[in-house]
This record gives C-alpha cells, structure tokens and sequence, in this order.
C-alpha cells in the first residue's frame, strides 16, 4: 500500500476540499470523489464540486474516482479500476460555457498501478507526465462547445492519436463537423447536456478491438458515432488491452490553454477555432454515470 499525505503548507495555506462526496454508477456502486489539491507540482489545483453526484470541476479542477477517501492523505489502492472491455460506460456532460482554449475533459489512466506518489502527491499519472509519473491513458473526452476529441495514448506517447472534430485528428480528417456538433447544432447542440457512450468490444482472443463512441441529446433524431479501430502505436491493442484488463481509474478535469489548436484549430480542414480566447465560464459538469455491457 502506498499512502502520501498532504499538508496545507504545501500550498501556501489553501487547499480545495479533497473529499466532495458521492456518486453513484450504475453497475459500479457508489463511489468517492477525490479531489487533487495540485495540478501540476507546485501549482494548486482548483476546487471540483459535488452537487447530489453531478460532479463539477472549476478551473484547474481534476478528481478521480474511488473506492474512499480522507482528507488529508492519498493512497494510490483507494482508486477505483474500472475493467472495461467488453463494456460500455455511459455518461452526461455539460460545457456550454467552454470556448475555444477550455478543455472539459474525462479519462481513463492507470493509477491504481502507480506506486510513485508523483509530483502532485496524489499518485496521478498519465502519457504525457503532467505531474511526473507517466502511464496509460485513454481520453474519452476533451471537448469544449465547439470541439470534442477522444484520443488513444500508450504510456510514453504524450501525443496519441485523436478522432472527432477540431484540431490534429488522424488522417487529418474530422469524423463530423460544426453542423452536427456545436451550438444550436443538429445532433448535438452544446448549449444544452449530451449524452457520451463509450464501448470498448473486444475480439474472439480478448483483446481489444477498438474503441467505439456515440454522441447523443434527448430530443435529437440523429447521433454522432465514430469508432477508433486502430493505433500504430500499439498495433494490436497489446498494451492498452492490459491497462483495461488491469482496470484504469476515472478522471474529469477543467483546464484552458491559449495554445489548444490542437484540440479546436482549423487543423487540415475546417476546424471551429481561429484562436484560444479561453473564455471558459462557469464549470461543466458530468453526471448520470452508468457501466452495462457492450453490446
């Protein structure tokens, strides 16, 4: 078992409330919420709110999901191992408020695996080592109203491969665009909460064979779905059918950059953003969490 424990003097007397409370996944049980007090090392993080389970990371907010929480410490075994292949995990979210340089994100590292406490003094991990552990990671979402990716990243593959819409995406080609995504869209309209699907089906041998997601909104009578079915990176889906068979552990976080092209940029094509005016709102918020099996 590995346990830090973190004081206010590491952050000049202020820290965010660690344990925000409850949520409850269907198919997984209730839960904790774990609030980072760190960012990035030596940076504070900001505070994530829990109003009755819609979890709501302000800016620099990141929270992890667990099995408990206490204030005051962190233990890499208290985080929740999500198994998910041959899952679908099904979410709502909400970032009307996120322009162009906001990132409304939710994801999949292994930290439960990590026993370096990191920089952050919360074992967090992830490819692109924010806080100087680096692992597996899985993006389902970072999006804000006018952009969604999700990416692939294999430990020590900071860059990954992305799909969706906005910015560097494989082939150089978005999977839809600003007439089905964005808002007053027609599939889905980002000044109202969408729904998120992700399926992870697996092959006759157990592996992974891709990554399959579903954009939706009630009231709409189209969808938004693209399936990530390869990664040279890791060809065969070897190393991040491990890191699912393993169990990876939940993370939203609410972070802004003025260099985000990448996620919202023109790209090769027709991308919604000139600019990252990080004109980033209120907080988004994620909710209504449910696992099943993929179909």
């Amino acid at each position: 078992m590995a346990l830090a424990t973190l004081g206010s003097h590491a952050l000049g007397g202020t820290q965010v409330e660690q344990c925000p409370g409850t949520i409850t996944v269907a198919g997984a049980g209730t839960l904790d919420v774990v609030a980072t007090q760190l960012n990035m090392p030596g940076v504070p993080a900001g505070p994530v709110r829990n109003v009755g389970g819609n979890i709501l990371p302000e800016m620099w907010g990141r929270a992890y999901f667990a099995k408990s929480c206490a204030s005051g410490t962190y233990n890499n075994s208290d985080y929740e191992a999500w198994q998910l292949l041959g899952k679908k995990l099904t979410y709502t979210t909400e970032l009307s408020q996120a322009g162009c340089g906001c990132n409304a994100a939710m994801y999949l590292v292994s930290m439960r695996q990590n026993s370096e406490v990191s920089g952050c003094m919360d074992y967090y991990c992830d490819a692109n080592s924010v806080c100087g552990v680096n692992c597996h990671e899985i993006d389902i979402q970072e999006a804000n109203r006018y952009a969604f990716h999700s990416a692939l990243h294999k430990q020590w593959d900071g860059n990954g491969l992305a799909q969706g819409y906005g910015g560097w995406v494989r082939d150089n080609h978005f999977d839809f665009g600003r007439q089905e995504y964005g808002p007053g869209a027609s599939c889905v309209d980002t000044n109202q909460p969408f729904q998120v699907s992700v399926a992870f089906p697996v092959n006759a041998d157990g592996h992974l064979r891709a990554m399959d997601m579903t954009l939706s909104q009630n009231g709409k009578d189209c969808q938004i779905q693209y399936s990530m079915d390869r990664y040279p990176a890791d060809e065969h889906f070897e190393l991040l059918s491990q890191a699912l068979r393993a169990g990876m552990t939940p993370v939203v976080s609410y972070w802004k950059a003025t260099d985000m092209l990448w996620l919202d940029g023109p790209g090769l094509g027709d991308g919604p953003c000139r600019e990252d005016t990080v004109q980033c709102g209120t907080s988004p918020q994620f909710y209504g969490f449910s696992i099943e099996d993929a179909a």
